[in-house]
């Protein structure tokens, strides 16, 4: 059995409302950003690794990205590994994220090279980055299309973006580990 999530990173059908996944400081219906309150105050929660920590046989990271090869092969793998598995894929909100429908690709591109979304899969508990990009590119060019994050770019508000940036660091770190410590023989 498999288990496809399209996290768009909020309650999108029902107004645009904040979920566990919204990022930190998003600008939602129910979490809008203002002079009291920047946003969504809490980090997103990691749905990935929340459910690799379930033990799950397989489960993986990944967007529709390049030539979708990424997300052909998960998708595939899942399907024939016995047992309950995971894909999150990233579904991008043209109106609840406030960018040009057009950009969809781009803005999955930009989720990836920033390494806000990296791709990855966790296989009877090792882990394996699919992808890691070969100049990672600063989260500024992921948040700046987006209409959710327009305020976080308004003077004396750059310590949301040097916080974001720290927590997408820390993150990629911690993935960039649990490969390295989880794949040795």
């Amino acid at each position: 059995m498999v288990y496809v999530c399209y996290d768009n990173g909020a309650y999108m059908n029902t107004g645009i409302q904040r979920s566990s996944a919204t990022p930190k400081f998003a600008d939602t219906t129910t979490t809008p950003a203002g002079t009291k309150v920047p946003g969504k105050m809490q980090s997103r929660k990691d749905l990935t690794l929340i459910m690799a920590n379930h033990h799950l046989p397989y489960v993986a990271q990944t967007a529709a990205i390049m030539n979708f090869k990424d997300l052909y092969e998960k998708s595939e793998k899942a399907i024939y590994t016995k047992g309950a598995c995971f894909l999150n894929v990233l579904a991008p909100c043209p109106r609840g994220w406030g960018y040009p429908t057009e950009m969809l690709m781009e803005i999955n591109k930009l989720a990836v090279e920033t390494c806000y979304w990296p791709l990855y899969e966790v296989e009877n508990g090792k882990y394996k980055i699919t992808y890691k990009p070969a100049k990672k590119l600063p989260i500024e060019e992921f948040l700046k299309p987006q209409k959710r994050f327009k305020h976080m770019f308004k003077p004396g508000n750059e310590w949301m973006i040097e916080e974001f940036q720290k927590e997408v660091d820390a993150r990629w770190e911690e993935l960039l580990r649990l490969e390295e410590i989880t794949n040795k023989e």
